[in-house]
């Protein structure tokens, strides 16, 4: 026969309400051990692609030609901020100068950038078109703080370095993607992209503050002259590596409307490339 319990209500309730909360909180505890664990297990996997990709860097080859990656994309960024304050600073440019200034750095991209694939593709030496690029884009930076040191730098001068430096970065843009394809073994291209594209967006973040520092502790045009050094640094570095490169391609007509067709009848490309030109022209 049960017993009855003879303990008043109030007791029995409160510690009612007790083994409800120990059991609640023993549910609380399993829960966050099962997160812990979940978030431990992908921790682990998300650093399995990293290790991989600094694994890559043991290949000393990769490591220059990342090296000169690097230099190059920060240089980008630098010259997308320094030449509009050499303008504004030295020159005392309009508001509508600096744009003008800002837009012309991008505009070879829009005018050459089919063209200057096809013309790359056809000569081959891809290699030393990304060494000339560097080298061309540095002798135009290094000509703004000497003709400022003799007081005859003009707007009109900017303009034509910005513009020249445009199609410099044009050409050395789509020389990279048959180079990288040289170096890295095909079963390592996510870790060779992600190495790469994580200096693109670390020059996207960085390329821009130490080119505003360069300019408060240079001055302007000294502060071009530090960014053409870095495209020297790059040239340096590509001049040290020789992967077999493709061949060069055949000449032939249609080259161009080859590749339009191409992404027309590309489904995967063809958004890709809305995408990437939708970011592009609002950020």
């Amino acid at each position: 026969m049960r017993r009855k319990d003879r303990r008043p209500a109030s007791t029995r309730v409160r510690r009612g309400r007790g083994g409800q909360r120990g059991r609640r909180g023993q549910r609380g505890r399993r829960r966050r051990t099962m997160i812990g664990a979940d978030l431990g297990r992908a921790a682990l996997l998300a650093s399995i692609p990293v290790t991989y990709a600094f694994v890559l860097l043991h290949d000393r080859t990769f490591r220059r030609y990342w090296s000169g990656q690097t230099i190059s994309l920060f240089g980008d960024q630098i010259s997308a901020i320094a030449l509009p304050l050499v303008g504004v600073l030295a020159l005392n440019a309009t508001t509508a100068e600096m744009g003008y200034l800002t837009a012309l750095v991008w505009v070879p991209a829009l005018l050459f950038g089919l063209h200057a694939g096809a013309w790359v593709d056809r000569r081959g030496r891809r290699r030393r078109t990304m060494i000339g690029a560097d080298l061309g884009r540095a002798a135009l930076l290094a000509s703004i703080p000497v003709t400022y040191a003799f007081g005859v730098l003009t707007l009109w001068q900017l303009y034509g370095v910005a513009f020249g430096v445009g199609v410099f970065s044009v050409l050395f843009t789509v020389s990279d993607p048959t180079l990288f394809v040289s170096i890295v073994p095909k079963d390592k291209y996510v870790e060779g992209n992600s190495l790469i594209y994580g200096s693109r967006a670390f020059s996207f973040v960085g390329g821009p503050s130490v080119g505003g520092a360069l300019v408060q502790f240079l001055t302007a045009p000294l502060a071009v002259l530090a960014d053409a050094a870095s495209f020297i640094g790059s040239a340096f570095f590509l001049s040290r590596i020789h992967p077999d490169e493709p061949p060069a391609a055949k000449r032939g007509d249609g080259a161009l409307t080859a590749g339009v067709k191409f992404i027309r009848h590309s489904p995967i490309v063809r958004a890709s490339l809305l995408a990437a030109s939708v970011v592009n022209f609002l950020f």
